[in-house]
């Protein structure tokens, strides 16, 4: 009697430890977050865009504005525009812009593309845009759905930040 019920415990116990070991797995699957891994590829096709900023106003003179200028030195710039990315480091824009309430670039939306640029993406969805002299910081967001940035121009003195949303 005695030895008929050790391997019967023995079973038992393998069974529950069995049966435990596979719920801490099941559970390790479900409440590990998985980390998205991002390549150039993650930022394919087009994006709405629209951004809010200041650009330094022109007094006239040449070259990079001092830094920091005081506010007053800034007047209100506005984006919305279409950007199209090659998923290889490459995009291109249509945009139309609002300076200070006044001056509207290319409202009509006949340039086309207004500008060309490159972008690079990191493993961890961070990344960076150049076109012209500007260059914009980005994050990749809702799995490559959605960017934000801001614009991060070492010579222009432009201050903005804005999203784009995947079409």
């Amino acid at each position: 009697m005695l030895t008929g019920s050790v391997p019967q415990m023995l079973k038992a116990r393998l069974f529950r430890s069995v049966l435990t070991l596979g719920v801490i797995v099941l559970m390790m699957q479900i409440s590990l977050t998985r980390a998205q891994a991002y390549d150039l590829s993650s930022l394919n096709g087009s994006y709405a865009e629209s951004f809010s900023g200041f650009h330094p106003v022109n007094d006239g003179s040449h070259g990079s504005p001092p830094h920091p200028l005081p506010i007053n030195s800034y007047g209100a710039e506005y984006e919305v525009g279409l950007y199209t990315f090659d998923g290889a480091g490459g995009f291109a824009a249509r945009a139309v812009f609002n300076f200070s309430g006044g001056a509207i670039f290319n409202a009509d939306w006949s340039v086309n593309p207004l500008f060309t640029g490159t972008y690079t993406v990191n493993g961890d969805g961070t990344g960076t845009m150049t076109f012209q002299e500007h260059r914009r910081n980005f994050v990749i967001c809702a799995g490559g759905n959605e960017l934000k940035y801001i614009g991060t121009d070492p010579d222009t003195g432009i201050v903005l930040a804005g999203s784009m949303v995947k079409q």
